[in-house]
């Protein structure tokens, strides 16, 4: 993604350290979530209708771990903060 001379990537919405820490934070929760939930066919279902694109709650799990994990990346690169 190109970044123009502010330094922000383009099409990206700025984000403070905090309220990307916010953000991580939500998303590794998210994570553990669906993965408490995988294999229990109710939920699996539940995924099935509302994001057919993904193999299950593991998939998603894994997303959203990978996720929350490069934001983590992204704050210790501009910021210099990252969250344990």
């Amino acid at each position: 993604m190109p970044v123009p001379p502010g330094g922000t990537p383009a099409g990206s919405v700025p984000l403070d350290a905090i309220d990307a820490g916010h953000v991580a934070d939500l998303l590794a929760d998210a994570a553990a979530l669906a993965g408490a939930l995988a294999g229990q066919p109710e939920a699996e279902a539940a995924l099935a209708e509302v994001a057919p694109d993904r193999d299950g709650l593991e998939d998603l799990r894994i997303a959203l771990a990978v996720a929350a994990a490069d934001l983590d990346d992204a704050i210790a690169r501009h910021t210099g903060i990252l969250n344990p």
